[in-house]
């Protein structure tokens, strides 16, 4: 768990060396430092296994926090309990050195976090191993791009075993895999009871990764809740400028028709009057199938003389996230100029290529491509309607993508080169083990006799394996009482390899049926199929209810 309490830090600043000095010298009674408090007296709690995200604009003091609670920065008063390790990824390259390599900082770095060498050692190969820099790994710091290096802190941060995990915008650099590779580990570490603070300007990992947000401002927590209302206020305070200019913010005023109300912010030169959506026969509706046409009206109503101002809409789903948005500015509309009094009404025409499910729509009138330039107004979730299932064709998700399916070609004998399979079920040699993933239908649990591991087959079993070869062989038995030899018919896809005897007994044997030749580094699915099946239970002797078919050592291709 992390707690902070009644957390102030200030800094001072002097215009003159000797103000310093002077300011000393008479024990703080003639004071000449200017006194900037960046955090003032910041209070909360993050429960173990919790994502707090830290919402604020520049100069709010998230980084200032951010530096105490991970112990780079003493605070002027107040108290930090983190309860165990912190590992933090602060601004890019905190704490690596540009002139050693990287394998070098993830050792040093690894030792400020609290690892013992020995620790270290041992984790090395999966640090390299997330960070995925290949030969640079041993090459000197000062050669990586930046989003090299937030691999690199990221990497050292995910495998200190961490209480608390503090990340300061570090996702925002890098590609767009190793970001869903972070996010993925994020999500383990909260499973695992991981605190984490995150602080972030993008909206869609805030709302992602956190289960709570607070949002900074100038220095204290002017708001607490779930990251989609915490969202729309920092939404709203960057949309404001300040009040000696006159800007004006409050919460939103129903507009009509409207469903649900939001945040509202702007300056009023122009306000959003009234926003609609209509259906595909222009007749106000609130409820579309997938894939139907919608029209979504914005009256603007100007109290000020603007030219080419900026309509634009938003679509958020029920969890907050942005479907999609776009604006006149970013459709190259010019929209002309009006005078103060005037009113003018934006449509825009739309396919719902939406999944089922509740969104909301926001409304604005700006300046340019994005509100923060000078917003007019801004409305937030000013209506909602509903995506309906469709009746045929289900799907999941926000997108209604209707793909066009077809299908090739059957493949019979289920060949493919090995790089497509093994991802999924591990290196595909010419030998099997019974311990690998490639024994993929048919198999009972390894057991153990005097000669090593087996396991036990069902009536029918198959298998992965490349074809390199002219043979495939079997090392089997069968150990059944009293029983009769067993034949078994080997299927490469469908087409018949052959069969083999295997005759009843403790004994193993070595048995082989041809392969046809194939293209080099192909593999195949094999498939056995056993004439004839046993229970241990029918014995009298046993309760192991298994129907066997045969003991398999070992499958290779030579």
């Amino acid at each position: 768990m992390l707690r902070v309490t009644d957390l102030t830090k200030e800094f001072r600043f002097y215009r003159h060396p000797w103000h310093r000095v002077i300011e000393g010298l008479s024990y703080g009674r003639i004071r000449r430092a200017e006194v900037f408090r960046a955090l003032d007296r910041v209070t909360f709690e993050v429960p173990r296994g919790c994502s707090l995200g830290v919402i604020g604009a520049n100069g709010a003091g998230k980084s200032t926090l951010l530096k105490i609670i991970a112990g780079t920065l003493h605070p002027t008063s107040g108290a930090v309990e983190t309860g165990g390790r912190v590992a933090a990824l602060l601004e890019l390259g905190t704490g690596f050195h540009p002139e050693f390599t990287g394998r070098q900082n993830i050792f040093f770095n690894a030792r400020f976090l609290g690892l013992e060498d020995e620790e270290i050692r041992a984790r090395m190969e999966e640090i390299t191993a997330f960070a995925d820099l290949g030969a640079f790994i041993d090459r000197p710091l000062r050669t990586y791009s930046s989003g090299m290096q937030m691999r690199l802190g990221f990497a050292v941060a995910a495998n200190v075993s961490p209480e608390v995990l503090i990340i300061d915008e570090a996702l925002s650099v890098g590609d767009a895999y190793f970001q869903q590779k972070c996010i993925r580990r994020i999500r383990e570490f909260r499973e695992q009871g991981v605190t984490v603070l995150f602080v972030s300007h993008d909206p869609g990992a805030v709302r992602t990764l956190c289960d709570e947000a607070v949002l900074l401002a100038a220095g204290s927590i002017s708001g607490r809740g779930s990251p989609a209302d915490v969202l729309e206020e920092y939404n709203a305070l960057i949309a404001r400028k300040s009040e000696a200019q006159g800007l004006w913010s409050a919460p939103a005023q129903p507009l009509k028709p409207t469903a649900q109300r939001g945040h509202r912010s702007g300056n009023l030169l122009a306000a959003v009057a009234a926003i609609d959506l209509r259906d595909a026969d222009g007749n106000p509706a609130r409820a579309f199938l997938p894939g139907e046409e919608a029209e979504v009206r914005v009256r603007v109503f100007f109290l000020g003389a603007i030219e080419r101002p900026t309509v634009g809409i938003l679509i958020r789903d029920r969890l907050g996230n942005d479907v999609y948005g776009t604006n006149t500015f970013h459709q190259e509309v010019d929209t002309g100029a009006y005078r103060p009094g005037e009113a003018a009404a934006f449509s825009f025409a739309l396919r719902l290529d939406l999944g089922p499910g509740e969104y909301t729509l926001s409304a604005a009138v700006h300046t340019l491509d994005v509100h923060v330039h000078e917003c007019y107004d801004w409305v937030d979730r000013c209506l909602v309607f509903r995506v309906l299932k469709p009746p045929v064709r289900a799907f999941i998700g926000t997108s209604f993508l209707r793909p066009k399916l077809t299908l090739g070609p059957r493949e019979p004998n289920c060949r493919g080169p090995v790089d497509l399979l093994e991802d999924a079920l591990g290196p595909l040699g010419p030998a099997l083990d019974v311990g690998q993933r490639a024994l993929v239908s048919g198999w009972y649990a390894p057991e153990r006799d005097a000669e090593g591991v087996f396991r036990w087959t069902g009536g029918s079993f198959g298998f992965v394996i490349a074809l390199a070869g002219e043979r495939l062989w079997f090392e089997v038995g069968t150990d059944r009482p009293g029983g009769a030899p067993v034949r078994a018919d080997v299927f490469l896809g469908e087409e018949p390899l052959g069969a083999f005897v295997v005759e009843p007994g403790a004994s193993w044997s070595t048995l082989a049926v041809p392969l046809p030749r194939v293209d080099a580094g192909a593999v195949g699915y094999v498939t056995v199929r056993v004439s004839d099946t046993w229970r241990p239970s029918d014995t009298g002797t046993s309760d192991d209810g298994r129907e066997l078919g045969l003991r398999v050592r070992r499958i290779w291709v030579e």
